[in-house]
């Protein structure tokens, strides 16, 4: 594992630096209510939000742990306050990825956690 991995075990994505690849939310600062909800619903790992107490209000604290392609934050968001990036562009990088790469990447998955064959 390499010294970034170590420090962020999200830095790389499919091989890829994640700090080359567009995808994190925004939040609305005039829609957040400070509910919480998107620090609940990301990950206890992920930790993308933090909160501020003096503003109550949620931010966005560190981006690059956002997992490409996840909006569970804004589907949870019950006041529209949270945005991402258009999908597309993420759905362009993962096109060009190999399928080689992502054959080992599903078997090391598989191998690691033996409970997801049916």
């Amino acid at each position: 594992m390499s010294e970034i991995t170590t420090q962020n075990p999200f830095a790389i994505w499919h091989g890829k630096p994640r700090s080359s690849i567009q995808w994190e939310p925004s939040i609305d600062e005039d829609k957040c209510t400070g509910c919480g909800m998107c620090i609940v619903t990301c990950g206890e790992k992920r930790n993308v939000f933090g909160y501020d107490f003096d503003r109550k209000k949620a931010v966005v604290m560190y981006p690059e742990n956002c997992m490409v392609g996840c909006n569970n934050c804004t589907v949870g968001c019950l006041w529209g306050a949270i945005t991402h990036p258009d999908v597309s562009e993420v759905k362009g990088i993962s096109r060009k990825l190999s399928m080689d790469q992502l054959r080992k990447e599903l078997e090391s998955k598989l191998k690691a956690n033996p409970g997801l064959l049916v």
